[in-house]
């Protein structure tokens, strides 16, 4: 199933942007666990969750419903296309993806890209207001996918 309406694109961020904000507190834990409450990685992961809270909150603004059996089927093709994880953050665990710091930031920069990218085609069909927000989420996605590259290299 194709994303071909502005609320179908919503509904998706929303995913998404859920799925983001349980990454970076699954990665605070993993930190905290660790006593890296002081490190710089842990404040760039902290600042990165309420970035995308905020993210979430502007995409449920704008999202007004859908039938239910709509949303299963867009989370079904969401999970099939890979732009989600099958069985979410629990899926990534058990997969392997979030077994320490390094992995989860090498799956966060991957969920960032996928969102740089979905968030643009998304905006590409979608009403003014729903593009301009679609666009900046984009560029903010963009720079957290910058901000992960560097703590993955230095």
């Amino acid at each position: 199933m194709r994303v071909t309406t502005g609320q179908e694109a919503m509904y998706i961020a929303c995913a998404m942007e859920s799925s983001a904000v349980q990454l970076y507190e699954r990665a605070m834990q993993v930190l905290e666990g660790q006593g890296r409450q002081e490190e710089a990685i842990y404040r760039s992961i902290a600042a990165m969750r309420l970035e995308e809270m905020s993210h979430l909150q502007r995409f449920r603004a704008l999202y007004t419903g859908l039938d239910a059996e709509v949303e299963n089927q867009l989370m079904l093709a969401a999970v099939a296309d890979g732009i989600l994880f099958e069985g979410g953050l629990m899926g990534a665990a058990r997969a392997g993806l979030l077994k320490d710091v390094e992995s989860m930031l090498r799956y966060a920069a991957s969920c960032e890209a996928a969102s740089v990218k979905k968030y643009r085609e998304f905006a590409a069909t979608a009403s003014d207001e729903a593009k301009g927000v679609l666009l900046d989420i984009a560029a903010e996605e963009e720079r957290h996918l910058a901000e992960l590259t560097e703590q993955m290299n230095g």
